[in-house]
C-alpha cells in the first residue's frame, strides 16, 4: 500500500488492534510505503519525489503493545559540501512500547512507554515521526572539497 504524506492529515496509516486485544492473533505485521514530494519536509532539500518503506510487527505483551518498525529509503539529496546530487541510504530499526493502561511508578523504565487511547494505533505517524526525527543534520556524498 502507498500512502501520500500530507502534514495536515490527522491519520496516516491506522491499524485496528482489536484482534490482538481479544487474543485472536499473536501479532500483526505488514508493509506500507509513504510517498513524499520535495517540499514535504522542511530542511530536506531533495531534488525529486521519494518513498520510504515501513515494515511493522505489533505484538501484545501484557496490557501493552510492542512495536518493531523497520524504515528504509533512498533519499535523492544534494551534498551539503559540494552541491552534487546523490542518493542517501536511510535505514532505521525502532522498538517502542505503547499502552492504553498506565499507572505512574517511580521507575526509569516507564520513560519508554507511549500512551494511546482506544484500540487503534496510527503506525504511519509512528514511522514518519521516527523517520523525520532521525534524519541527519547534513548530507555528504564523500566528496573531498
Amino acid at each position: 500500500m502507498i500512502v501520500k504524506y500530507n502534514q495536515n492529515l490527522r491519520e496516516i496509516f491506522v491499524i485496528d488492534l482489536q484482534d490482538l486485544i481479544s487474543s485472536k492473533v499473536d501479532f500483526i505485521f505488514g508493509t506500507f510505503h509513504v510517498d513524499f514530494d520535495p517540499s514535504d519536509i522542511v530542511g530536506l532539500y531533495s531534488y525529486e519525489n521519494f518513498k520510504i518503506c515501513c515494515q511493522y510487527n505489533i505484538k501484545k505483551v501484557g496490557d501493552s503493545f510492542l512495536i518493531k518498525i523497520s524504515i528504509r529509503s533512498s533519499l535523492p539529496v544534494f551534498c551539503d559540501v559540494c552541491g552534487n546530487k546523490f542518493d542517501y541510504s536511510f535505514s532505521l530499526d525502532v522498538e517502542e512500547i505503547y499502552t492504553s493502561y498506565f499507572e505512574y511508578k517511580q521507575n526509569i523504565e516507564d520513560m519508554y512507554y507511549f500512551i494511546f487511547n482506544g484500540k487503534y494505533l496510527d503506525i504511519g505517524k509512528i514511522c514518519i515521526e521516527n523517520f523525520i526525527s532521525n534524519l541527519p543534520m547534513r548530507f555528504q556524498d564523500g566528496c573531498k572539497k
